[in-house]
């Protein structure tokens, strides 16, 4: 076994977005071949394996029926190329991310490309 080390970044909690990030960082013990897995007796059952693996085959149909069936409707993906309210709030996170509030960041935006808030 291997202690890993991993930090991340919390922005939301409980539903709501956080006044400011909070990192943690942290580690585990990592397993490195399948006989610490045995030697610890943390192998999944057969059962769990064929559960694990049906679960994976119902989100790959759902995903494709979903998307089948947005295509049928013909909804359509939003992309930069194809709605402005996407550009728009790509730019307003650019102009966030540089120190703007969110009024200022709401008009330069908009005066940037041209375009009205739809909301």
């Amino acid at each position: 076994m291997k202690t890993v080390s991993f930090n991340g970044v919390i922005e939301n909690a409980y539903g709501k977005k956080l006044d400011a990030p909070i990192t943690f960082d942290t580690t585990f013990e990592a397993f490195e071949t399948k006989a610490e897995v045995e030697k610890a007796n943390e192998l999944l059952k057969d059962e769990e394996i064929v559960d694990f693996r049906n679960a994976q085959r119902k989100a790959n149909a759902r995903q494709k029926a979903m998307q089948a069936a947005l295509d049928a409707a013909g909804v359509v993906k939003p992309t930069l190329e194809n709605d402005e309210q996407l550009r728009l709030r790509k730019m307003y996170d650019i102009f966030v991310a540089n120190g703007s509030t969110h009024d200022e960041a709401r008009a330069s935006a908009a005066a940037a490309l041209n375009l009205t808030w739809a909301d």
